[in-house]
């Protein structure tokens, strides 16, 4: 869970709307659940409050939220079918009077379909072939899994608005055939007593140790009390192919903040280390990344801890070269940044200085790339891995996205060992008719470029550029990227450019370099080229437009 971004005011602001000062007033109203969804009506600039619902005056769940009291800007929904045929209470709070505290509530209604369904995907700034929530925020992908015959996608989400609260972040959930088309599912997790359900992994339980079944799909993840701030591990599972989830009655099954002096202790990688035969946690803890090892899930022994990176770890192993034959251990955190290195099960030793696959700023000068995870239990052996895209989406009912599907590899260059990443090849199959072209002069070339508009596209180019030339890529006159002859072998590039609504994802060289950028959504959008003056040509030009992976 990305904590240093944490919203600091929402959680102390709902605390105060419900229990200070004469002029809050508590509002509720009583609903018969006949339908599947609650849409509610959310306005920008209305203050973040806490609501619940209740059932037979039992809360089932807490919530912030900016309920419209005046305009509506857009609509969330909650799905409450598993309320259907009972009678619950919405309550909450209001700076209103009681008259307009009521007329808040009394603009949610229920619906089997979501407020904008028929617009749903087609909205002018959703992106078209990186994948989007309906409705609401995402951060953080969580634990995604081949499992059963789908690829199972979790992620940080917050379905309340567009702005995220880390004190009621749930784990959204999708299931793709493919990694591309992806159908979002109710959420997997929710809060429960022991806070909100941070970042964390997933397994399947093959051998049933932990006693949930054989098989068992297992979320190891950090739950986070927003009162006392603690931050612990639990594990939830499901014996239905991920239709539900039920937590374990042992929870939590880490509890280090005392031990480690520190709250931020999150984000917890688990994985089964086959050589001596025993599961593994890796654990963002205060300073770094601290390993555990457990036989059953439920207990685990502190083993080692490897300062230099910050939260949401991956560890995995990658072949060298393709070679099975030699392998070693890859670390990242939250970032780009990792280490290179071995294990022996209980402790990592890096074997390189610290170094990074990625580039890229947003609008905000942020990472683009932020909180990636790999797939595990994939059947063909790639490890393919999925990040956070911190780009904002202006005007929209949902906040940013995820980036497209990469494939990891670990190969030997003139520096030494690096990780290369590179667009699944399942791309092509979002390929409308292509068009391409040789030994094109930069003028044709751009020429080109402009009339392919603003995307989505997929453009594929070769040049091999003359001594001390650069190739610049721009968007609407802003360069997305710029490559320098020098740093290329006898000078010769192949870029890919994947364009969509606010996201530009460059691969140089077979992710030689792999730059993310944010890019401002205009009407215009003319991308462009340009080359130094001792390169004439474009050796090759390949553009697609893209489909929408919204579409059957």
């Amino acid at each position: 869970m990305t904590h240093r971004l944490r919203n600091p005011y929402v959680g102390r602001l709902a605390i105060v709307f419900l229990f200070s000062g004469p002029s809050v007033l508590a509002q509720s109203r009583t609903m018969d659940i006949t339908q599947r969804y609650l849409n509610i009506p959310i306005e920008r600039t209305s203050k973040m409050q806490l609501f619940q619902i209740a059932v037979h005056g039992t809360d089932q769940r807490q919530f912030a939220m900016q309920l419209a009291r005046n305009s509506i800007d857009y609509w969330i929904f909650a799905d409450v079918s598993e309320f259907k045929g009972q009678t619950i209470t919405i309550s909450g709070s209001s700076e209103q009077s009681d008259a307009s505290a009521r007329g808040d509530l009394d603009r949610i209604y229920q619906s089997d379909k979501i407020e904008g369904a028929s617009t749903l995907y087609k909205e002018p700034n959703r992106p078209q072939f990186h994948f989007t929530v309906k409705r609401g925020w995402n951060n953080d992908i969580n634990g995604p899994i081949y499992y059963n015959g789908l690829y199972h996608l979790f992620w940080q989400a917050f379905p309340f608005g567009v702005k995220w609260d880390t004190d009621f972040m749930y784990w959204g959930h999708a299931v793709s055939k493919d990694m591309i088309h992806w159908r979002e599912l109710p959420a997997a997790l929710m809060n429960d007593r022991l806070g909100s359900p941070w970042s964390g992994t997933s397994l399947v339980d093959h051998d049933n140790l932990g006693g949930w079944g054989k098989d068992a799909l297992v979320l190891v993840y950090t739950a986070f009390d927003r009162i006392s701030h603690k931050q612990v591990q639990c594990i939830a599972f499901s014996t239905d192919n991920g239709a539900h989830f039920s937590r374990h009655v042992g929870n939590p099954i880490v509890d280090s903040n005392r031990t480690v002096g520190s709250n931020d202790t999150r984000d917890p990688k688990v994985f089964w280390y086959e050589p001596t035969r025993h599961w593994v946690m890796v654990l963002f803890e205060k300073d770094g990344m601290s390993f555990y090892t457990s036989t059953d899930l439920k207990s685990w022994t502190w083993k080692s801890h490897f300062k230099g990176l910050r939260e949401c770890p991956d560890f995995f192993e990658l072949a060298i070269d393709g070679d099975a034959n030699r392998k070693k251990w890859i670390l990242h955190g939250g970032s780009s940044s990792y280490f290179i290195g071995s294990f022996d099960g209980e402790e990592f030793t890096a074997e390189s200085p610290k170094l990074r696959y990625a580039e890229g700023k947003n609008l905000h000068g942020d990472d683009t790339l932020y909180a990636a995870q790999s797939f595990v239990e994939m059947r063909d052996g790639r490890r393919v891995q999925m990040a956070w895209g911190r780009v904002e989406l202006e005007g929209m009912p949902f906040n940013q996205m995820i980036l497209f599907p990469t494939e990891l590899t670990l190969k030997s260059t003139k520096d030494g060992l690096a990780l290369r990443a590179t667009p699944i090849n399942d791309i092509d199959r979002l390929h409308e008719k292509g068009h391409s072209w040789s030994a094109q002069s930069v003028e044709r070339v751009n020429h080109e470029l402009r009339a392919a508009g603003s995307g989505p596209l997929d453009v594929r180019l070769q040049v091999r550029l003359g001594r001390e030339d650069q190739l610049t890529l721009r968007y609407d006159g802003v360069p997305l990227s710029t490559i320098q002859a020098a740093d290329l072998e006898n000078g010769g590039t192949m870029v890919e450019l994947l364009l969509d609504n606010s996201i530009a994802e460059i691969f140089v060289n077979q992710g030689a370099r792999y730059i993310v950028r944010e890019i401002r959504t205009t009407a215009h959008g003319r991308l462009e080229c340009t080359v130094g003056p001792n390169t004439t040509s474009i050796d090759q030009l390949e553009i697609y437009r893209m489909k929408s992976i919204w579409k059957p």
